[in-house]
């Protein structure tokens, strides 16, 4: 019987887990959150985002859960 096959198999779980978490998107970018709104970190970076355009930001506030607020450039 193999008594090392169990803490193997854990060690080997935890770079997938790593991998799968850091697939997402990071929390400091600008995106798309759904058809003309788009979700920044801070108001701050929205108001960047929009500069870098020549715009101005419309805010449409809070994203869910509060993980950042929504906006348009305009």
């Amino acid at each position: 019987m193999n008594w090392h096959a169990p803490s193997l198999l854990a060690l080997l779980s935890i770079p997938c887990a790593l991998a799968i978490a850091g697939c997402s998107t990071p929390p400091n970018e600008v995106m798309q959150f759904r058809e003309g709104v788009l979700r920044a970190t801070t108001y701050t970076q929205a108001q960047l985002y929009c500069d870098n355009k020549n715009q101005t930001p419309r805010w449409l506030g809070k994203a869910p859960a509060e993980s950042g607020v929504l906006f348009r450039c305009e």
